[in-house]
C-alpha cells in the first residue's frame, strides 16, 4: 500500500511530568506512520538533551520553560514549512506559547492530558516528584512552579482509571481523521 502524504500540521501533546505525553506521542506516530509519509516525532525530553537546554537541572524557571516552549514552536514551525505533521509532546504549559502557537500554525491541534498530582507521584517515572519531596530539586510543575492550565483545547483527556494509552491513541486518531487534519 502506498503511503499518503499528511496535511502539514502540529499535534501539541502536553501534561506535567508522568502525564504520558510521550507514550500517547509514540503510540500515535506509530498508527499515523503506518499510513502517511511526512509524519515526524518530537519528545520533549530528547530535544533539550539535543539542543543542550536547561543544562542545569536546577533552572527549570518558568523562564526557561517559556524559552524552551518558543524553541519547540520555532522547531515545528520549520517542519510544518517543509511539509511535515509534527507529533510533538512537550511540558510548555503557558498561555503565551498556547496562544502563540494557535495564531503561528494554521493546521494546530493540541492535546491536554489531565492527570490528577496524586496519580502523577505515583507514578513518577523520573522521579522528580520524589526528588522535590526530598529538596533535592525544586521548580517541579505542579507543586512549586505555578503553571497555566490549557483551556479550550481541541482535545482534552481527563484521566480516570479505565483510560488506558491506546484508547488515548483511539480518541486522537479518530479526531484527526474526523476533522480532516491529517
Amino acid at each position: 500500500m502506498k503511503k499518503k502524504i499528511p496535511k502539514p500540521g502540529i499535534l501539541w501533546i502536553t501534561g506535567l511530568s508522568g502525564a504520558g505525553k510521550t507514550t500517547t506521542g509514540d503510540l500515535v506516530f506509530k498508527e499515523l506512520n503506518k499510513e502517511f509519509t511526512k509524519i515526524k516525532r518530537l519528545d520533549g525530553d530528547l530535544l533539550r538533551k539535543k539542543l543542550k537546554l536547561n543544562r542545569n537541572k536546577k533552572t527549570f524557571t518558568v523562564a526557561h520553560r517559556k524559552k524552551n516552549g518558543a524553541t519547540y514552536s520555532k522547531i515545528c514551525k520549520d517542519y510544518e514549512n517543509k511539509g511535515y505533521f509534527v507529533i510533538i509532546s512537550v511540558m510548555a504549559l503557558y498561555n503565551e506559547v498556547y496562544k502563540k502557537n494557535k495564531k503561528t500554525f494554521k493546521n494546530y491541534i493540541d492535546v491536554y492530558l489531565k492527570v490528577p498530582i496524586k496519580e502523577l507521584i505515583r507514578r513518577d517515572p523520573k522521579k522528580l516528584y520524589k526528588k522535590f519531596f526530598q529538596k533535592k530539586i525544586k521548580n517541579v510543575a505542579g507543586l512549586d512552579l505555578k503553571f497555566d492550565e490549557p483551556k479550550n483545547c481541541k482535545i482534552n483527556v481527563n484521566w480516570n482509571k479505565k483510560i488506558s494509552s491506546i484508547s488515548i491513541k483511539n480518541k486522537i486518531i479518530k479526531y484527526l481523521k474526523y476533522e480532516k487534519c491529517i
